[in-house]
């Protein structure tokens, strides 16, 4: 029995250090053992109640981030604490002796001398007695103060991720006028009489979409900050930078502005945000089927001839052939649309939320 129980502290302390590993050090989406079921259950927990009371505007989910950082930490300290606790609770009394007359053998002695040993305080009124014990509290010390420490950074290097993702969606915000749509960060191609600037404009979203990428990649628990303001939503920034790289695509006129059709930077746009797509959808949304219907693409459609005329108004030459450009428009949404759908249920918003322009 004594032997089993330390088996099982052992195994404890070895899975919390496996998934710290894993989501500090070598963080990659999907690479975690427990950090991101964790964060999944919670959500569903926070989408639940949020539905079941009538928050205003969801507001519960905008608090459901912070909270699932700090159950992740919380949930590495007790996996640690009562790992090293099952170790010294069968020692206790022998092993290891208290300062102050006979020594209590309960679990409750041996979570309070684990945590003294965790959190480096030292070890209180008990005393180890045998070189094992004395190189457990060293080895428990120093497995504390690391984590520690690497929690810091961790709390530290999601929310600068989490301010370099919210400038970048507040940057798509005020580049399409509030509208949420991509129409009108095309719409500016004519401003200076080439498509130079708006080239630049889209290699600098592109940056900035693979940056996130990145950090979404680095960091999972990132999805789950959700805030009030629809335009931070993350299902947000991806219409915009997938909707955006579709109608470059189709609706222009690829001999006058074939420098920008076949940039580096507008494949970088549709790349980018189909791989951030693919890899959520494989890893963190639940499994659906895609629900496309001739309504939806009808209403594609009608999307795509809207834009072409908000492109003719400001004399930006479109496709040639419009319908030919429809079709196209149609076949490219239909590779980015129902992942992108899924994500913004997942994340508990409307599609006239992420998208009001096509409701």
């Amino acid at each position: 029995m004594r032997f089993l129980t330390q088996i099982i502290g052992v195994g404890l302390v070895i899975l919390a250090l496996v998934d710290i590993y894993l989501t500090v050090l070598f963080p990659r989406l999907g690479s975690s053992i427990l950090s991101l079921r964790l964060s999944k259950g919670l959500w569903r927990l926070f989408w639940l109640v949020a539905y079941i009371i009538p928050f205003k505007d969801k507001k519960l989910l905008a608090h459901s981030g912070p909270i699932l950082v700090v159950a992740t930490v919380v949930v590495w300290v007790c996996l640690l604490l009562w790992g090293f606790a099952l170790i010294v609770w069968t020692e206790l009394g022998w092993a290891i002796q208290s300062s102050r007359g006979s020594t209590d053998t309960d679990f409750v002695t041996a979570l309070y001398y684990s945590g003294f040993s965790l959190t480096t305080l030292g070890t209180g009124d008990f005393t180890p007695e045998t070189n094992f014990q004395r190189l457990l509290m060293i080895l428990e010390a120093a497995v504390g103060f690391s984590v520690f420490t690497l929690t810091i950074t961790y709390l530290l290097s999601i929310y600068s991720a989490l301010i370099r993702r919210n400038t970048f969606a507040l940057s798509l915000h005020h580049r399409t006028a509030g509208t949420a749509d991509a129409a009108e960060i095309i719409a500016r191609l004519e401003a200076d009489g080439h498509c130079g600037v708006l080239q630049q404009d889209i290699s600098d979203i592109a940056r900035d979409l693979i940056n996130l990428l990145e950090s979404q990649n680095s960091y999972p628990a990132l999805i789950y900050f959700r805030f009030r303001q629809t335009y931070y939503a993350l299902p947000r920034i991806l219409l915009l930078a997938m909707d955006t790289a579709s109608l470059i695509k189709t609706a222009l006129n690829t001999e006058k502005y074939y420098s920008l059709v076949h940039s580096t930077a507008v494949a970088q746009l549709w790349g980018g945000g189909l791989q951030l797509l693919v890899e959520l959808s494989s890893l963190v949304l639940p499994k659906s089927r895609s629900n496309i219907n001739d309504t939806l693409e009808q209403m594609w459609r009608k999307r795509y001839y809207q834009a072409v005329e908000k492109f003719k108004a400001e004399g930006i030459e479109t496709a040639s052939d419009l319908e030919a450009g429809a079709s196209k428009y149609i076949s490219l949404r239909r590779k980015w649309n129902p992942s992108l759908a899924r994500l913004a249920n997942y994340m508990a918003y409307n599609w006239s939320e992420i998208a009001p322009h096509e409701s």
